[in-house]
């Protein structure tokens, strides 16, 4: 399930882009040769860099072009940008996004023998009146789960894809995946849950997630505002958490005390959480997940949250 994914056959991308809410992560890849060469070879991929955005510009569209703009830019080996750079074809990108930049829904329904022009409308009108939002104003992508009874959809401005595209285009970048960042790690956890029904829930930079799962089918979907200090409060994790089901239970058959609840991206006491679900489970850990690159969020001066833009990363292959 990639709603924004744009595919592409063989090769990988030259650049993998993570945008964060607050500062973007590149890291360079070498295209493999061609399949029917006698050797392929993929040179290893460069250390990732940061672009943080000024204070004013965290959380703005106008932060994420220009910090991408001086992310893009090339880079010599010395850490400066060329003199002049030889003509070439143009890098691809691939890009995942924090969902704080877009919005996404679970619709429950018949929609087996619908096509899928009709069920990317079935989506916009969703957004449209969730949101009030004009249906030209954002770009809608839906996947219908196997059986045809649910569908993930998911939204972002028209706005922001199409300044990211013009801003890769400016700097010799062709965008070729651009997608929000909970379906590709949906994709990696489903299978991780020890019971059937459970509630997995996501941390963001600055949201909570929470993805409901009945007899192995997606049931209900819901987001909650993080603040600074939230992912580390295990009752506040625990209030959040209980409210999420609450939303994403609505008309399941679902008891929390019966739901297991997994937890990714979260380092909190299990305790005031084990009160309210069947079970507890850590799928990954803030730590884990942002690998080595958390220990060195201060080098950045980010005092205040890991760098999510780097764990961004792990998704953009």
């Amino acid at each position: 399930m990639s709603p924004w994914s744009n595919d592409w056959a063989g090769g990988s991308a030259n650049v993998g882009v993570g945008i964060g809410t607050r500062e973007i992560a590149v890291s360079s890849r070498a295209s493999r040769s061609l399949r029917w060469t006698h050797v392929r070879k993929t040179a290893p991929a460069s250390p990732p860099r940061s672009v943080l955005m000024p204070d004013a510009q965290r959380f703005t569209e106008g932060g994420v072009f220009d910090a991408l703009r001086v992310a893009l830019a090339p880079i010599s080996d010395d850490g400066a940008p060329p003199a002049k750079q030889a003509p070439s074809r143009n890098r691809r990108a691939h890009i995942v996004l924090d969902d704080f930049w877009g919005n996404h829904a679970i619709l429950r329904g018949d929609f087996r023998t619908l096509r899928t022009r009709e069920i990317d409308e079935i989506a916009r009108a969703h957004f449209v009146d969730t949101y009030g939002v004009d249906a030209e104003a954002i770009v809608v992508r839906a996947c219908v789960q196997r059986g045809g009874r649910a569908l993930f959809a998911s939204a972002l401005p028209r706005t922001l894809v199409d300044g990211i595209r013009e801003t890769g285009t400016a700097a010799g970048v062709d965008v070729e995946a651009l997608k929000l960042c909970l379906p590709e790690v949906l994709n990696r956890t489903l299978n991780r849950m020890p019971q059937a029904s459970a509630m997995l829930v996501f941390a963001a930079d600055a949201l909570m997630q929470a993805v409901l799962i009945e007899a192995g089918h997606w049931v209900g979907y819901d987001a909650q505002r993080l603040f600074d200090g939230d992912a580390n409060d295990p009752a506040r994790i625990a209030a959040l958490a209980e409210q999420a089901f609450e939303h994403c239970a609505e008309g399941s058959k679902t008891k929390r005390q019966d739901c297991a609840l997994g937890l990714y991206g979260f380092d909190v006491d299990h305790a005031s959480l084990q009160a309210g679900f069947a079970s507890v489970t850590a799928l990954a850990s803030s730590a884990a997940d942002t690998g080595n690159e958390a220990d060195a969020s201060n080098e950045a001066g980010d005092k205040t949250s890991p760098r999510f833009a780097h764990r961004l990363l792990a998704y953009a292959k």
